[in-house]
């Protein structure tokens, strides 16, 4: 079933992105999942990590890659203009057959799966289940391993189902302008965001209560998933290309993509020498060049 969103919601880029992109919602077992799609070509599936929404991935790389592709850009479930399941939403091979059938939905059984950090993972975990539906796997600054440690305070009192409720909405109202500008910095370190990210991705989606408690809930259930996915990688025969900032402090390459191309059999790594977190703002053009290969692959 499909709905149509909201007309002109998410498309403050401009209007030579907005009059060529789709906009709406697909429903999946009563679950809204919000979309953006543009182009023709082979399909492009583009899944945004944690903390976010497909605001990230519509910014440049969405139209960036529509002059050559169908791409599809999804809210994750619980994040942006996506709800939450009724169970499993913090489940990766859930979250990944949900997006494949609303990707099915709109009339699209096979596509190259694109992610971006907690986005990778969720494609990794669609490679793995659904191994048919996927032409080509993109894995941008993706954990792919356990690490050592948790994933912070601020994690644990938003997952924690008695401090949830306070502290998500204690949260927003702590979030001033500099802690936020400073948080984005930290992420895209050593480079610099570009103009207008912020706004276009919406803290106010980001921050609200709801989503808040999902991504931390997700967040919260990663490194076991990834543990419990890691013996089953040398198994992935479709293509798959890595690119990987060598200066990402959040997902470091060397624990990360360097042990997951060496575990895949053909898998392609490309560091990407002084590049942090966000590899598909900072180089695209990478991101070009690896899914073209990809779909030469095909």
């Amino acid at each position: 079933m499909r709905e149509e969103a909201e007309p002109g919601a998410g498309r403050d880029r401009g209007t030579e992105y907005a009059a060529a992109t789709e906009e709406g919602i697909v429903v999946v077992d009563g679950t809204p999942i919000h979309y953006l799609r543009a182009g023709t070509g082979p399909a492009v599936v583009l899944i945004h990590g944690a903390s976010a929404n497909l605001g990230d991935m519509s910014f440049d790389l969405l139209p960036r890659l529509a002059r050559h592709h169908s791409v599809v850009a999804f809210d994750r479930p619980g994040h942006g203009s996506s709800g939450w399941p009724a169970r499993g939403g913090e489940q990766l091979a859930h979250q990944a057959r949900m997006l494949r059938a609303a990707l099915s939905s709109l009339g699209h059984d096979r596509a190259i799966v694109a992610g971006h950090s907690y986005g990778g993972a969720v494609a990794l975990a669609w490679a793995l289940e659904m191994p048919a539906s996927v032409a080509g796997l993109l894995l941008l600054g993706a954990p792919s391993q356990g690490w050592n440690g948790g994933m912070g305070m601020g994690n644990d009192l938003l997952a924690h189902p008695l401090t949830a409720p306070y502290f998500s909405w204690a949260l927003p109202a702590m979030m001033t302008r500099s802690i936020l500008d400073r948080r984005i910095e930290e992420l895209f370190a050593p480079q610099r965001p570009p103009s207008g990210l912020v706004a276009h991705v919406s803290p106010r989606k980001i921050f609200a209560p709801e989503t808040l408690r999902a991504n931390a809930v997700q967040l919260m259930a990663l490194k076991r998933q990834l543990l419990a996915m890691v013996p089953r990688y040398p198994g992935l025969r479709m293509p798959v290309e890595i690119l990987h900032g060598t200066e990402d402090a959040v997902v470091p390459i060397e624990f990360h993509a360097e042990r997951l191309a060496a575990a895949v059999p053909g898998a392609r790594l490309t560091p990407l020498p002084g590049v942090g977190h966000m590899p598909h703002h900072v180089v695209p053009r990478e991101v070009e060049f690896a899914l073209a290969r990809l779909v030469a692959a095909g």
